[in-house]
């Protein structure tokens, strides 16, 4: 029986969804992250596609030279002034551009309002405004977000992975292992994680995998402690001695009794670490150490904010967008920490 359709975890998903507050904080969450995978193709100053002289192009998924659009260089176009020529405007041919027609590192310095210099106040073209360099927040928010949820997915991911495998291993053997193991992990707790990212960075750049590397490789020790107190529990349960008796060998006895009984106390976690990777890389990329520019972050846009105190929209609309998030992770971890309690609240009157 798998783990999804273990009665028990059913039971759990059910008191999951009596719980409003965390079923819609997490569909919300879901939803959003969904929709901003497909980002590119709702917001971007590429149109969705082009007729020209009978023949139809995809500008957001190939690129094409402005010779293919009757234009003279080998370059990529600039699709909105392509679109403002002669051959579009007065002819059969046009271009149909996403809902919101805004690339993620585009100056709309055009779109500006006459002896408006960036940043520039929200309006009814951009509803948050534009940076320091004319680019879109809506647009950056959408993408920073993008960006942001992904990277705490995929450190999810590896901290489980980590956290089961060194834990695991902890609890089960335990002795000699289990001390070598826990001087190690003791070592690594004392390495300050900022300095680690600065010499990282100055060896391998500022990147998005030197950051998942790098908070990765630090972020799994908590987890594991867990872990090891799990299986340092249940290996002397009696369905382990029983898997001993009839000649399993360690390997399988890790993977097929102990792994999926003792992973479900980490799924309270995930919310958890879902915040603390978002706040981190929001904090480093305010710092200046985080996602190198020119890519989208809500720490950036804070930063902005902090050097141009005027342009209260570049603090406001990221710091709501952040505040959000880690709000509803908030409520879907205590959802989650409800769901696998095995004793029901008791409200006193």
């Amino acid at each position: 029986m798998n783990f999804i359709s273990n009665p028990a975890n059913v039971r759990k998903w059910e008191k999951f969804k009596k719980n409003k507050r965390a079923y819609y904080s997490m569909l919300i969450l879901f939803y959003t992250y969904i929709l901003s995978l497909f980002s590119p193709l709702l917001i971007n100053n590429k149109p969705l596609f082009v007729v020209f002289e009978g023949s139809v192009s995809f500008p957001i998924f190939s690129f094409y030279p402005e010779t293919k659009f009757g234009g003279n260089n080998l370059t990529e176009p600039n699709y909105k002034k392509l679109n403002r020529q002669e051959q579009f405007t007065n002819s059969s041919n046009y271009m149909i551009f996403p809902p919101i027609p805004f690339g993620v590192n585009e100056d709309n310095l055009d779109s500006l309002e006459e002896g408006t210099n960036p940043p520039s106040k929200p309006n009814l073209r951009h509803w948050m405004g534009t940076d320091d360099r004319g680019r879109d927040v809506f647009t950056r928010i959408i993408y920073g977000y993008r960006l942001a949820m992904t990277f705490s997915l995929i450190l999810i991911i590896v901290e489980i992975l980590l956290a089961s495998i060194i834990g695991g291993i902890q609890g089960y053997f335990m002795g000699r292992l289990d001390l070598f193991l826990q001087r190690i992990i003791e070592i690594l707790s004392a390495i300050p994680f900022l300095y680690l990212i600065l010499i990282m960075g100055s060896f391998f750049g500022r990147g998005f995998m030197v950051l998942i590397v790098t908070y990765g490789s630090l972020s799994w020790i908590g987890l594991s402690y867990y872990m090891r107190g799990e299986f340092l529990k249940l290996r002397n349960q009696q369905f382990v001695d029983a898997a001993k008796t009839l000649g399993a060998s360690s390997f399988s006895i890790i993977m097929r009794h102990l792994l999926p009984n003792s992973i479900t106390p980490l799924v309270t976690f995930l919310p958890f670490i879902l915040i603390s990777a978002i706040s981190v890389l929001s904090a480093l990329d305010f710092l200046g150490y985080g996602i190198p520019a020119p890519n989208p972050s809500w720490g950036e846009l804070i930063g902005q904010g902090r050097e141009r105190l005027t342009a209260w929209w570049l603090i406001t609309f990221p710091s709501v967008a952040l505040f959000l998030t880690i709000l509803f992770s908030a409520f879907v971890g205590e959802g989650l920490r409800d769901a696998f309690d095995p004793k029901d609240k008791v409200a006193y009157e």
